[in-house]
């Protein structure tokens, strides 16, 4: 009589679950592959876009994107109507605009070398 209970040992289920997922893992490896292929192209959406921007710290909006892309003051290709944004290009954006404490320090020192030998010419 089949009523839908199966009687095995511990040792028997074990090799059971083992089978079983033996035959999952090389199907969940390609699926993160090809996860992290698509993770990593270089090409954003506006959304997507304003997510990678959060993460490097330069904190913005929806609105304020669509204000830097009208303005042309940010990287990014028009498809049709939608904006594109390249990752590699809004990583050098964000490094071109960061201000670091050396180069403030940096900036401070030259300004008074260039005060202190404007007094010794005078």
């Amino acid at each position: 009589m089949n009523n839908g209970i199966i009687l095995t040992t511990p040792a028997e289920l074990q090799a059971i679950v083992g089978q079983a997922v033996e035959a999952i893992i090389p199907r969940l490896d390609d699926y993160r592959r090809r996860q992290k292929e698509v993770k990593t192209s270089d090409n954003l959406s506006l959304n997507e876009a304003i997510e990678y921007l959060n993460e490097l710290g330069a904190t913005t909006t929806r609105s304020s994107i669509y204000n830097l892309t009208f303005r042309g003051l940010i990287p990014h290709r028009k498809i049709g109507r939608r904006a594109v944004f390249s990752r590699r290009e809004l990583r050098e954006w964000v490094d071109s605009r960061t201000r670091r404490p050396e180069d403030a320090q940096n900036e401070a020192k030259k300004r008074i070398g260039q005060s202190a030998s404007s007094v010794k010419r005078k």
